[in-house]
């Protein structure tokens, strides 16, 4: 299967004037124009960040509109994955292939556009390949027990997990509500060689205030993939794991552990994989 994702939304502008059309977006966007390569009169680059889509003005015949790019490794595995999905191929420019989605939108399919400063793929463990296969978007349903004597608030969610810097780490970002209002939170997890152990990250909009929860764990031996770090509740520090249980589902479960050890259930989600990333 192709190793795609998205790339770059490119603003089509039918305009004679592709240095003006270039200043007003960057104006509008806040971003800086790229000096051109010599000869390119059709394209114009703004700056993006290396973990932002790629901004691309583009001087064109027809209507004004803003299409997207889709980046892989192999474009015509690409395309031919797409045509099973219903897309139809336009035509082919160059290197790319223009195709029309079974909703109307037009958009391209094209070669990997920031190769070079990819790095390198890093060395698998089997404790890296299950983590990056875990790569992919979920839906699910979350359970916050904010007292372990009552029911849990319920809400549905999102799950976005990502691939960093050639598999060394996963993002995993999280979004849902809590007692009805809004919650995002975020976790950069991955398993550290030299100290034979998994380790963690992790930040949101609910629980952690400004602090940042760092957690670690050994590997075990049932496969669940668990790290334990403590936050402050007052003058005392409480303990909380967080463990991942791989399968069908992927079901993540957190776990409060108070001073004196005893422990609760916090958090339980359920994350069905709508695709693969």
């Amino acid at each position: 299967m192709p190793e795609s994702k998205l790339s770059t939304f490119v603003i089509d502008c039918q305009t004679d004037d592709i240095e003006a059309a270039a200043t007003f977006w960057s104006r509008a966007l806040g971003r800086a124009v790229r000096a051109p390569q010599a000869g390119d009169d059709h394209y114009r680059d703004l700056v993006s960040g290396p973990s932002e889509p790629i901004l691309l003005v583009q001087k064109v015949a027809h209507e004004g509109r803003i299409h997207l790019d889709i980046e892989s490794d192999d474009v015509g595995a690409e395309v031919a994955r797409l045509e099973a999905l219903g897309a139809e191929r336009v035509e082919s420019v160059r290197t790319w292939v223009v195709m029309r989605a079974p909703t109307g939108q037009r958009f391209c399919v094209v070669r990997r556009q920031r190769a070079a400063s990819e790095p390198a793929a890093l060395p698998q463990t089997p404790h890296h390949a299950r983590l990056m296969a875990l790569a992919g978007s979920y839906s699910g349903e979350i359970s916050t027990y904010l007292d372990p004597a009552s029911a849990p608030d319920r809400s549905s969610g999102e799950l976005h997990v990502t691939r960093l810097f050639g598999g060394r780490w996963l993002r995993l970002e999280q979004s849902g509500t809590v007692l009805g209002k809004p919650h995002a939170g975020e976790m950069l997890l991955g398993f550290h060689g030299d100290a034979a152990q998994f380790e963690s990250c992790w930040v949101d909009s609910f629980h952690t205030g400004s602090a940042m929860m760092f957690s670690t764990g050994a590997a075990r031996a049932d496969g669940v993939i668990a790290v334990t770090g403590s936050y402050a509740a007052g003058p005392e520090r409480w303990g909380w794991r967080t463990e991942l249980y791989l399968g069908e589902e992927l079901l993540v479960r957190a776990v409060n552990i108070s001073p004196a050890g005893e422990e609760s259930l916090g958090i339980e989600a359920r994350w069905t994989r709508l695709s693969a990333r």
